[in-house]
């Protein structure tokens, strides 16, 4: 009697996982074919040229001022020299204090342009399970193995997003 309860406790969790269904989804397959992420990552490649046109100017600023202290060094009077390397140097300065402000303030726009359609898109997966009675949705990236069984949800969400199907999808196996 005694193995017969041990028997029934240690089957009863093994019926509850059998009823869960677990399905993937390709959420970089999607990001990437959202309209509105194409426009977020052309405003960022905007920015992101600006960024480099400031650089590359106080890069040729560093640079004529280097080649004018190097022609001028020896005829300089030590004071002068002195001051002209000061300026190389607070030039050097704020190059790099530049591109690490640049470099935040690109992280900060990134993630400011794709959190709401990450949000977006979050809400569509849980709609799509939810509507399928899915338990538990997991990334597909981040699978070391998807089995001929496993339900591909990525083409429902993308339909749930309004994105067409393209021929370049790649084939779910289940859904």
């Amino acid at each position: 009697m005694r193995k017969f309860f041990l028997g029934l406790f240690l089957a009863f969790p093994l019926a509850l996982v059998a009823q869960q269904k677990v399905a993937i989804v390709n959420t970089q397959e999607i990001m990437s074919t959202l309209p509105d992420v194409k426009a977020a990552e052309a405003k960022l490649q905007d920015l992101a040229k600006k960024y480099d046109a400031d650089i590359k100017t106080m890069q040729t600023e560093l640079q004529n001022k280097a080649e004018s202290l190097q022609k001028e060094k020896d005829t300089l009077p030590e004071a002068i020299r002195t001051r002209k390397m000061q300026e190389i140097e607070d030039i050097q300065t704020r190059i790099q204090q530049s591109y690490q402000a640049m470099q935040e303030d690109m992280n900060k726009q990134q993630q400011a342009a794709l959190a709401p359609i990450q949000q977006k898109v979050q809400a569509a997966i849980q709609k799509v399970g939810t509507a399928n009675g899915i338990t538990y949705i997991l990334e597909h990236g981040a699978m070391l193995f998807v089995g001929q069984d496993a339900i591909d949800l990525t083409s429902k969400v993308k339909d749930a997003l309004g994105i067409k199907a393209t021929a370049t999808a790649t084939p779910s196996t289940k859904k």
